[in-house]
């Protein structure tokens, strides 16, 4: 891709249930994973975290958003190589034993965004995006080239809408939070805390179960309990009457205060409905992202490009917008950056030729000579298989420092040879052979010493830029300077 992956022994793998999974579901699927991890011996270590990505270890990897449905494993591997060889394997048995899930291997590189193929499309309704956004998942899934295709919007999730009837509720000393409360007792339990079972934690939830131990069938028999006791239920004339005349005890009266009154009592009805857990923005607009990662051994840019076409064609609504992300949009950024001082850079370099040598015809010269790296780096890109990405393009940007230094050496021997002969021609034909070995020694060395680099995975495209680049580069302009000069200058052979 544009962004290499790091020649790094570890990965981590993200693993994600549907939002509102309990964690205690998420760690023993993660525990399960990593029993089957331990058991390959190309791993050496693993370390699980729940709830989110673990403190920042490592500054160049996407932060997950926090979610108690969320964990990750840390995986070691006994070395680069191995985790380039066993990843595909385990994603693919991952995939297939754990289909309720959500599951991703990623290495670690300079691409910051959390996918390398992305889609988003903003606008007002989320019915709207969810409708665009499956349309774009749908086209990514029956694509070749991409794979593990999701959304950054959860599923729906079901939530509980209580119709609070708030002076019946209030008579009887129950607020919102009691009914809430109460609720959650009766459906997932109220966490509690945690206890250890030898070298293990359990957690351990408070939970409203029907006499025989089973769920109550009838969300309107949930018992509501107060937690501050209802005092005014005994301060009315009745309860105070009746204890005067004793016809009602003390016992009793504490047992009203402190009784468990029935959900329906307390609301006007509960219905169960279904609604997104999260909405994410992008400059205050509601946004929907599809996102996928592209196939082993396939490009960022050539899974884009295989689904370009039809997801631009999708039809978008009055008020939506759509706009690719991903590692396209990283790549633009980066791109941006990078060049927005190349300019003022040109510019410094011509001005410091033109300071040397007196004259706009000798800088003009050298600059000629830039284009020629690409005839060298070209093709050693295609004979080993690199890409040609941001690593690369900081290795082009060295070339140029590296290329005038070399023209501006044979600038400055051809001067010398024209003063020495009477002939213009002999002159400079005697320059470039002149300088040719102590120029191409000194680019020899740069070479040899971007060998050590050609087998990385992150810095062997810059490795492979600098050689081929300097190499090629600097034959050609030994041989481009002297007829350059002889077409500016006008000098003929007689």
């Amino acid at each position: 891709g544009f962004f290499p992956d790091m020649n790094y022994n570890q990965l981590y793998i993200e693993y994600k249930l549907h939002e509102g999974s309990r964690s205690d579901v998420v760690c023993a699927d993660l525990e399960d994973i990593e029993k089957y991890l331990l058991e390959r011996s190309d791993i050496e270590h693993v370390t699980r975290s729940i709830g989110g990505t673990p403190g920042r270890y490592n500054l160049v990897r996407s932060i997950a958003e926090p979610s108690m449905s969320y964990g990750e494993l840390i995986v070691d591997f006994t070395s680069p190589e191995a985790l380039v060889k066993s990843m595909d394997e385990i994603q693919v048995y991952l995939t297939e034993n754990y289909p309720q899930a959500y599951v991703r291997l990623k290495r670690y590189n300079l691409m910051y965004k959390k996918y390398p193929v992305e889609v988003m499309f903003k606008g007002p309704d989320p019915a709207v995006l969810r409708s665009l956004v499956d349309q774009a998942t749908e086209i990514m899934r029956n694509s070749d080239k991409n794979c593990l295709v999701t959304t950054d919007w959860e599923d729906k999730v079901p939530y509980f809408e209580v119709d609070y009837n708030q002076p019946v509720a209030r008579a009887m000393g129950l607020s919102r939070g009691d009914v809430g409360t109460s609720l959650l007792a009766s459906a997932g339990g109220i966490p509690m805390g945690t206890f250890y079972d030898g070298n293990d934690t359990e957690a351990f939830y408070v939970k409203t179960v029907s006499k025989d131990g089973q769920p109550i069938e009838s969300l309107n028999n949930v018992p509501v309990f107060a937690l501050i006791p209802a005092v005014t239920g005994i301060l009315d004339e009745s309860a105070i009457k009746g204890l005067v005349l004793g016809s009602v005890t003390k016992e009793e009266l504490l047992g009203q205060m402190f009784a468990a009154k029935p959900l329906s009592q307390a609301t006007n009805g509960v219905s169960i409905k279904w609604d997104d857990p999260m909405v994410l923005r992008s400059n205050s607009e509601r946004a929907m992202r599809a996102q996928s990662n592209p196939m082993p051994g396939c490009s960022a840019d050539a899974a884009r490009q295989d689904i370009l076409a039809a997801i631009e064609a999708i039809e978008l609504p009055e008020g939506y917008s759509m706009s690719w992300e991903g590692e396209y949009r990283a790549s633009q950024d980066s791109m941006r950056y990078l060049f927005k001082n190349f300019p003022l850079a040109i510019v410094l370099i011509i001005a410091i030729l033109i300071m040397l040598f007196n004259c706009f015809r000798k800088p003009i010269i050298i600059m000629c000579c830039i284009p020629l790296i690409f005839v060298g780096v070209v093709p050693f890109m295609l004979i080993t298989g690199k890409t040609f990405g941001f690593v690369a393009i900081v290795g082009v940007l060295g070339l140029i420092g590296m290329i005038v230094k070399n023209g501006v050496i044979l600038m400055d021997e051809i001067a010398l040879q024209l003063e020495k002969s009477d002939n213009p021609v002999e002159a400079l034909l005697t320059s470039s052979v002149s300088r040719f070995r102590p120029v191409m020694m000194a680019s020899l060395t740069t070479i040899l010493g971007m060998i050590p680099l050609l087998s990385d995975d992150f810095f062997g495209s810059i490795a492979v830029t600098i050689m081929g680049g300097l190499f090629i580069g600097t034959i050609i302009t030994l041989l481009f300077i002297p007829i350059l000069y002889a077409v500016f200058f006008k000098i003929k052979v007689k």
